[in-house]
């Protein structure tokens, strides 16, 4: 039994097309298939099969109505437990994973007896509370199709799975077979997406076979795990419009990669051959004026223009705000500015914790967690500016009255030093990310939604990972001069030596004060 959320992650789900007919060698055929293709791609895929107990899952007085089609054919494709056992361990020969759809509760008995690798819930299921309950008490790894649900439903089938622990994931699915374009609603995957992250999101696909927009827009908006039906075309069995064949999933595979290859990974990267074609474009720095040894450069003498030169000061590198450029030798109005013709003065500690503030915001916005204007910033730099990035954090003020609130953004794998508070008690609830916390030297990781108490005198220290982590504060009243650190260094320190602190982030005057702060610090 496999219980790893990563199992339904670029997942393919299998379906064996109308029950494999009922027939044995026939579904050999189709899985023997299918194993060649996937191998060719190297994919991770499961073959999915279909139980029902037809002795009570069918009403004794229907068992013989031929009017109604789905009674006929799940009579006709039936299969004993025998022939189920053979093809289940000739699908874990092919090296696929195995997964079923129960549509009673027996079914779900036998799943958990056979030992599949994931249990498949249908569309029609998804609200059949007697069949989830049975299903959750299983823990296997489940899919959920949602097929003819509200998103309102689909809040009941998520909150219930939750409260039962399940590893789960989701299927978005229009149970209208086959399904055309503007019947998709392939927008409802990102929705999905947002609304339940991190769970997995499908696409469990009913177009034609030759139809390949569907899948390409379901990966691009980020749909995880792909469902198909497949079979193959006999004399004897024909598939339905929706089904596709072995050469028609190679074709469908291929695509896939091109999409996932096109839009590459989460966090952007720049190649080497990005950044030559960009700096034959770039700007240059030149002389407006001829300039003397000692002058120091300005917005009146230099000017920018096309193209920048070999060892000329790029446009793209040269900053009034943080720098200050002291020319070195004479140079002539209209040549170029050389990097070894001017001496720079400037603010490295300035110019790293506001690349580090733009980074805290950016942190900010990809959250979601919009603070509006109206906030104090402090940063706590506990031993210098010079190494903010490995010992600080962002603070910003939202409140401070009988009760407190700080949004507090720790950058990747930075850490706040062992300390406490004497007045104040603290709840820390994680919005993003996790957060490292030791209380009386007992660690705790906490992940999103977690919350930790911080009584009076209890030391306290904390430090996230590589990928940062934001969490509020809500506290009782906060006192400047109640933070007492372990760390003698930092003790001694005059509360103005380790934080810098700009009051109501909304004017911009404070703001300018804030960064003429941070450069007279470094």
């Amino acid at each position: 039994m496999i219980k790893s959320n990563s199992i339904f992650q670029d997942l393919f789900v299998l379906d064996l097309a109308n029950n494999h007919f009922g027939d044995l060698k026939h579904a050999k055929k189709i899985i023997t298939e299918f194993a060649k293709v996937q191998k060719k791609h190297k994919i991770k895929a499961t073959i999915k099969f279909q139980f029902r107990n037809l002795d009570t899952y069918i009403h004794k007085h229907e068992i013989n109505n031929k009017e109604n089609k789905y009674v006929e054919r799940f009579l006709s494709t039936k299969l004993s437990d025998d022939s189920y056992l053979k093809l289940l361990e000739f699908a874990k020969k092919k090296g696929f994973l195995t997964s079923c759809t129960p549509f009673d509760e027996i079914s779900v008995e036998k799943i958990k007896k056979y030992k599949f690798d994931i249990l498949k819930i249908a569309s029609v299921s998804s609200l059949d509370w007697s069949l989830l309950e049975k299903a959750a008490k299983t823990k296997l790894p489940m899919i959920v199709s949602t097929g003819g649900r509200t998103i309102e439903e689909i809040d009941k089938i998520v909150s219930f799975l939750e409260h039962q622990k399940c590893n789960f994931a989701l299927m978005h699915c229009i149970s209208i077979y086959p399904s055309e374009n503007y019947q998709m609603q392939l927008n409802t995957i990102g929705e999905l997406k947002k609304r339940y992250s991190p769970i997995t999101i499908g696409w469990s696909t009913h177009e034609t076979s030759e139809n390949l927009l569907p899948s390409t827009i379901a990966y691009s908006i980020g749909a995880r795990m792909f469902e198909k039906h497949i079979g193959i075309n006999t004399k004897r069995y024909r598939l339905n419009k929706y089904s596709t064949v072995a050469k028609d999933f190679d074709r469908y595979l291929t695509n896939l990669n091109a999409v996932k290859v096109s839009i590459g990974n989460k966090y952007k990267t720049v190649s080497k051959k990005e950044t030559a074609s960009l700096k034959l474009l770039e700007r240059g720095v030149y002389a407006k004026i001829n300039l003397k040894k000692g002058d120091i450069l300005n917005e009146k003498n230099i000017y920018f223009a096309f193209p920048s030169n070999k060892n000329q000061i790029s446009s793209t590198n040269f900053s009034l705000k943080t720098n200050q450029y002291i020319v070195r030798e004479n140079i002539k109005i209209d040549e170029i500015i050389k990097n070894k013709s001017i001496e720079k003065n400037y603010s490295k500690d300035l110019a790293l914790v506001t690349e580090y503030l733009h980074i805290a915001k950016a942190m900010l916005k990809s959250n979601k967690l919009n603070l509006g204007n109206k906030f104090d910033l402090e940063i706590s730099h506990h031993y210098g500016l010079a190494k903010f990035k490995k010992f600080g954090c962002f603070l910003f003020n939202c409140i401070n009255r009988e009760y407190a609130k700080k949004i507090i953004v720790l950058l990747p794998n930075q850490k706040h030093p062992l300390h406490r508070h004497i007045k104040k008690e603290e709840t820390f609830q994680i919005l993003s990310g996790k957060l490292y916390s030791y209380l009386d030297g007992k660690l705790k990781i906490l992940k999103e939604g977690d919350t930790i108490l911080v009584k009076p005198k209890v030391w306290h220290k904390f430090h996230t990972d590589a990928l940062g982590c934001i969490f509020e504060e809500v506290s009782t009243t906060h006192y400047n001069d109640d933070s007492y650190y372990k760390d003698k260094q930092i003790q001694k320190s005059e509360r103005s030596q380790r934080k810098s602190y700009i009051k109501d982030w909304s004017h911009s005057h404070s703001r300018r004060k804030f960064y003429d702060g941070l450069k007279n610090k470094s």
